[in-house]
């Protein structure tokens, strides 16, 4: 069980250093940025580091500087950063370079390393929450996994098969590239890397209505994930369940455990839909047992407009 970190950075930190991959790897290469750190092989030493930070966030300032730009993408990479500067065996070399040839942008590296094996790796980076459409299953298929083509993003034309194929086909051979370029376009005193990997995070939701089987490559995680349209939670949820809402764009670790009275019953999400814009998707973390509440492996419920995914 993680310390219950005080400061909501250091717990958004806690959550990307602990959290898994959405994927396994099988269908997507991956790579954990801190393998081989020893953080990984003690993690008692970055749980005393994050205890550190949590105990004088002022060290925040200089880690964490202020952005304008507060989409969810940006902050998480912005926490990578954050936790690889910590790190006592890991260095950032580069990030977010982007890449032009004769006037025509060929893309960005998201995060370039040195690795605690020394190796330089680049890494595109990636939060990513994607929600099972079983109704858009072929009749009479019953694999033991689904496609990619059938988890879809709050936005719908963010979807899972699309994100993967870019990443594959484009994203991932940039630095295949990195020879031809001028070296003003990626500095020659800039090792090169030697391999590039995908580190993608979030969750994968199952309906609430109707299973299916997961999709293919994903990583098995402890609670639950579901989905559904907001018209349906008094339906689908236990009646005697508590959750807590996740506020907009604070998605990663959930809040801490507030009061008893402050916990919502399912008829009682209404008053964070009433709250939210129209077609604004709105998390759940569930409190199963007050006592036990563990934020990073809480079942989670993501509640999307009645018209979603028009």
């Amino acid at each position: 069980m993680l310390p219950d970190f005080t400061h909501h950075i250091v717990r958004d930190l806690a959550w990307v250093a602990f959290a898994p991959p959405l994927l396994d790897g099988s269908t997507l290469p991956s790579r954990d940025p801190l393998k081989d750190s020893i953080w990984r092989t003690e993690p008692e030493q970055l749980l005393h580091r994050l205890q550190q930070l949590d105990a004088k966030p002022e060290q925040l300032q200089e880690l964490f500087p202020n952005s304008r730009d507060r989409r969810l993408g940006n902050y998480y990479e912005r926490l990578w950063h954050a936790l690889l500067k910590l790190s006592p065996d890991v260095a950032i070399v580069a990030h977010n370079i982007a890449l032009r040839e004769a006037g025509r942008t060929l893309g960005e590296l998201d995060l370039v390393i040195r690795a605690a094996n020394g190796e330089i790796t680049h890494l595109e980076l990636a939060i990513k929450f994607y929600m099972g459409r079983p109704e858009l299953q072929q009749p009479g298929c019953s694999g033991e996994c689904s496609k990619a083509s059938l988890w879809w993003g709050p936005d719908p034309s963010d979807q899972l098969s699309l994100k993967v194929q870019r990443l594959i086909q484009h994203q991932l051979p940039l630095v295949k590239q990195l020879e031809a370029l001028q070296p003003a376009q990626y500095p020659q005193e800039l090792p090169k890397p030697t391999c590039s990997a995908t580190w993608l995070q979030g969750f994968l939701f199952q309906s609430a209505a109707q299973n299916m089987p997961p999709a293919c490559g994903q990583t098995t995680r402890r609670g639950a994930q579901l989905w559904c349209h907001r018209k349906e939670v008094v339906a689908l949820l236990p009646s005697n369940s508590r959750w807590i809402a996740i506020p907009h764009k604070e998605w990663l670790m959930p809040p801490k455990l507030p009061a008893a009275s402050e916990l919502l019953k399912p008829e009682q999400m209404e008053q964070v839909f009433a709250n939210a814009r129209a077609q604004q998707a709105v998390m759940f973390a569930r409190v199963a047992a007050p006592d036990n509440y563990q934020p990073l492996h809480a079942d989670r419920l993501i509640c999307v407009a009645d018209d979603w995914p028009a």
